[in-house]
């Protein structure tokens, strides 16, 4: 008869094994990680450029801080070879929606004001030879409570966790 230890390890033994089959079994029928699968734009090889931010708000540092966040987003990733000008496969436009803050609270005790800062964007992917439309992300959002009232300040993670939800949807095409 086995002791309560040896038991216990033959249970562990046992589902660990089982684990690890069915890791090997998933691995054969060419499931992939998320960051190998193509994107809409391809496997990485292709060339990328922002064909234009058009943001119909007064804030003229707000086109410059999405190029930056889209394009770091889309080198981190190995989705495409970014190129600033001329020719490329891929254009990308993005569209800001709005981009809104608020004051939320003020607290009395310790004289601190939160703000609600909201940011809606679309993008949409251009074939560059024939300027076709060939992906529409659809209207996303990101809002967050912020502490700085500066709107630049309290844009710049709304931008980053935006420009992020753009890429994943443009990562995952199914």
């Amino acid at each position: 008869m086995l002791s309560s230890s040896s038991n216990y390890k033959v249970r562990t033994s046992f589902v660990l094994l089982l684990a690890f089959s069915l890791l090997a079994g998933l691995a054969s029928c060419g499931y992939k990680l998320a960051s190998e699968a193509p994107s809409v734009i391809g496997d990485g090889s292709k060339t990328l450029k922002i064909k234009n931010v058009d943001h119909p708000t007064m804030h003229a540092w707000l086109p410059y801080e999405i190029r930056s966040a889209l394009r770091d987003e889309i080198n981190a990733r190995h989705m495409a070879r970014w190129v600033d000008s001329g020719p490329a496969d891929f254009e990308i436009e993005i569209k800001v929606l709005s981009y809104t803050m608020r004051e939320w609270m003020r607290s009395e005790l310790d004289y601190s004001m939160l703000w609600t800062a909201n940011l809606r964007l679309e993008a949409i992917v251009y074939r560059g030879a024939d300027n076709v439309e060939i992906w529409r992300s659809g209207p996303m959002s990101y809002n967050d409570i912020v502490e700085n009232p500066e709107e630049k300040g309290a844009a710049g993670d709304l931008i980053v966790q935006l420009v992020r939800r753009i890429v994943d949807k443009l990562r995952y095409t199914f």
